[in-house]
């Protein structure tokens, strides 16, 4: 008579590994999210023309001669690159009031020479004096 083995199997409970690893991924996500983009810009005051920014293209420099372009830190080797991706969107420039103008045009030079046509300057308005 031949003898049956049974087949014993560990059966391993993986749903708390699981929650856990579901937890770890929105942390990281979540602190990604937070890091990018945060680069204080403290925009000059004065007076101009209201403008949409929806859907613009946002060059920050800020002091330092440090560059974001649309909230990712760059350098200023890589913004001909940059603009020449622009596909026609509008580009905006909010340059610190502590950063010295010529960082400020020769941002803007560099992109006059990658083919942008205008840019616009970003501007607290009057009442942040």
């Amino acid at each position: 008579m031949a003898r049956r083995g049974r087949n014993k199997s560990a059966d391993i409970d993986i749903t708390p590994l699981i929650d856990v690893l579901f937890m770890l991924i929105i942390f990281f996500v979540l602190t990604a999210s937070f890091v990018q983009g945060n680069l204080k810009v403290d925009l000059p005051a004065g007076e101009g023309a209201p403008t949409d920014t929806r859907g613009a293209v946002i060059l920050t420099v800020s002091p330092g001669d440090r560059f974001q372009w649309d909230g990712r830190e760059t350098t200023k080797a890589e913004l001909p690159k940059l603009a020449a991706a622009l596909n026609g969107r509008k580009l905006l420039v909010a340059g610190d009031k502590d950063v010295s103008y010529g960082s400020v045009t020769e941002a803007l030079s560099l992109l006059r020479k990658s083919g942008v046509p205008s840019a616009g300057l970003m501007l607290a308005g009057e009442d942040a004096k």
